[in-house]
Parts: C-alpha cells; sequence; structure tokens
C-alpha cells in the first residue's frame, strides 16, 4: 500500500471548491493500491484529517511517518496551490507533486503574465493592458486600445472571482476596482473575444505524454462563465461538443500545445474561445482545475472511457512514481 497526502483548502475563496474536489479525490481513489491522507490548509496551518478529527501538521511531521509516502496530490485551487508557494515547498523538501513546478505554477497563476508568455511564442490570445496597483489609466485609452465590450479580470485569482464584462465607459471604474480588491498584483483588462466558448482538459498518457480529452462547450445564458454560471447551475456543458471531427482536433491540439508551453504535470485545462478551426485563441490555462463530482474534467475523461478511479491512478502514476 502506497501512502500519499491529498492537499484541500488554501487561503483564498477558492477554497470552498478546493474540498469538494479533494472529496471527489478521496472518495475515488484506489483503496487497494493508496492509502491518503487528507491535509487542510488555512490562514492557521495544516492540519491532517485522523479518525474524525483534525490534527495540527507540517510537512516534516508527514515525512516522519513510518509509512511510506510517495508524494501529494495537491487539489488546493488558488492559495497557496495554484501560485507555486506550495509547490515550492515540496520541492524543497524533495516532495513528488501532481502539478507543475513551482516556477511554471506562480507564472501561470498571474492572467497578464501568462498572456504575455503565450503571445510571445506565437498561441493567439486577446489583446490585454495591464494595470498595476495603483497604476494610472484613463476610458479613452483602454477602450481605444480594446473596444467594448472588454473584460477586467484580477490578475491572481480563479474560479472566475471578481471578474466584471463592462459593455460602456462608465462600468469601468467599479470593475476595476473590483478586481484590485480580489488580488494585489494588478488587474489585466482584456478585448472581447469572438466565437463560441470550449475547454479541454489534458492529462498525461499511460506512457507519460500528454493527451487532450474529449472538448466541452460551454454555453452560458449570463454574461459570461461566471462563478455563478460554474457552480450554481447556470450554464450549460455539452460533453463532447457537437462540433467538427476537424475543430475538435484543432482545439484539442491548442490545448496540448498551451500545456506544453507552459510546463505543465498531470492534469490541467485550457479555456478556449473559437470562432472555427481556423480561429482558436486562448482564454486561460487552469492548473489545478475543478475535480468535484461536477466539474468538467471528469466528465470529459467519463467521455474517454475513463472513470474517475482510473483517471485518479492514472495522474498518481505518472506524476508520483514515474
Amino acid at each position: 500500500m502506497q501512502a500519499l497526502v491529498v492537499f484541500t483548502g488554501g487561503t483564498s475563496g477558492e477554497a470552498v471548491i478546493s474540498r469538494k474536489s479533494a472529496s471527489m479525490v478521496m472518495a475515488n481513489i484506489d483503496r487497494t493500491r493508496f492509502a491518503p491522507t487528507l491535509v487542510h490548509i488555512n490562514e492557521d496551518g495544516w492540519f491532517a484529517e485522523v479518525e474524525g478529527e483534525m490534527v495540527s501538521t507540517d510537512l516534516a511531521s508527514l515525512q516522519a511517518d513510518p509509512a511510506d509516502y510517495i508524494g501529494a496530490f495537491v487539489m488546493v485551487h488558488g492559495t497557496p496551490g495554484e501560485n507555486g508557494k506550495l509547490q515550492a515547498e515540496l520541492e524543497a523538501a524533495g516532495v513528488p507533486h501532481t502539478t507543475g513546478d513551482a516556477h511554471a505554477m506562480a507564472l501561470t497563476f498571474h492572467k497578464g503574465r501568462t498572456t504575455a508568455f503565450l503571445a510571445e511564442r506565437g498561441l493567439p490570445v486577446a489583446r490585454t493592458v495591464q494595470i498595476a496597483p495603483g497604476g494610472s489609466w484613463t476610458a479613452d485609452e483602454l477602450i481605444g486600445e480594446l473596444g467594448l465590450p472588454c473584460f477586467v479580470k484580477p490578475n491572481e485569482t480563479g474560479s472566475s472571482i471578481g471578474i466584471s464584462k463592462v459593455s460602456e465607459a462608465a462600468q469601468l471604474q467599479a470593475a476595476i476596482d473590483t478586481a484590485m480588491a480580489v488580488g494585489g498584483s494588478g488587474v489585466v483588462v482584456e478585448s472581447l473575444l469572438q466565437g463560441r466558448e470550449f475547454t479541454s482538459g489534458v492529462i498525461p498518457d499511460a506512457s507519460g505524454q500528454p493527451v487532450a480529452l474529449p472538448v466541452t462547450e460551454i454555453r452560458t445564458h449570463r454574461e459570461f462563465f461566471d462563478y455563478e454560471a460554474k457552480y450554481a447551475g447556470e450554464s450549460e456543458e455539452i460533453t463532447p461538443a457537437e462540433i467538427s471531427t476537424a475543430w475538435t482536433t484543432a482545439l484539442q491540439a491548442k490545448a496540448v500545445e498551451v500545456y506544453r508551453a507552459t510546463g505543465m504535470r498531470g492534469m490541467a485545462r485550457v479555456d478556449m474561445m473559437s470562432e472555427s478551426p481556423e480561429r482558436i485563441h486562448i482564454i486561460e490555462i487552469n492548473t489545478v482545475p475543478g475535480f468535484s463530482e461536477a466539474s468538467i474534467i471528469p466528465k470529459q475523461a467519463a467521455a474517454l472511457g475513463l472513470s474517475k478511479k482510473e483517471l485518479i491512478s492514472r495522474i498518481i502514476e505518472q506524476t508520483l512514481l514515474a
């Protein structure tokens, strides 16, 4: 029996989603092979769930356990699981984990830097303007550069928290104030991308090479795929997407290209906007994607014929045991 830690929680507004994702891992992990310990992270520290009790712990304590830990399954959305802080601590202690390394996670947690990074590599992204904390801007400059409607996003957040769609110049100030209040690393303002919204998970295949899962189309009657659309049932997710084989193949290829370019490991999900197989733009990469019973990646894996147990085992085999 191989022991591992499943990290959950975190110190951001995404902690509630993280706990749902970790619960899915704990419920479906192959317990004939693996013995998981659930460790909650919050502002007060790390707490291992042992026989229904929360026991304060740390990395040194977990390593000192006589069980042979093979590494960490990271299910912390937001801070510190997606910004590289948890990965840096694990890597310093020589503990394998299921995500990209600390540098890759820190890069991809910042929307503005990620967009610039992808653009430098020739990948199609929205036009953007960065606004630093305390930075100056004018509505005329932003609209002249990006047009309307546009999107205002905190640089460092997930689950669409703090994102606004702006259709009028008068809405910009409130949208930027909202985004600034969510994260401390400024705001990115993005041009509107045209088309239908798609997303494709990427996981390692049985030989460790990245492979795209079936594509999902996301439809919502809201202004965009915001928090309510994601988690309050106000969207429709069609898996596999009802599009041509050529379009599916093009979206999957783009997802794998982004995964490789950003240095991801384990599972990730790439969100895209597309009008046709020839016109695909990258919205973002989710480096610790939602993994609850209602999340997209488990549904995509099921469409490929992978059960939740098989998917979890695949991630462990190709990141912690490879």
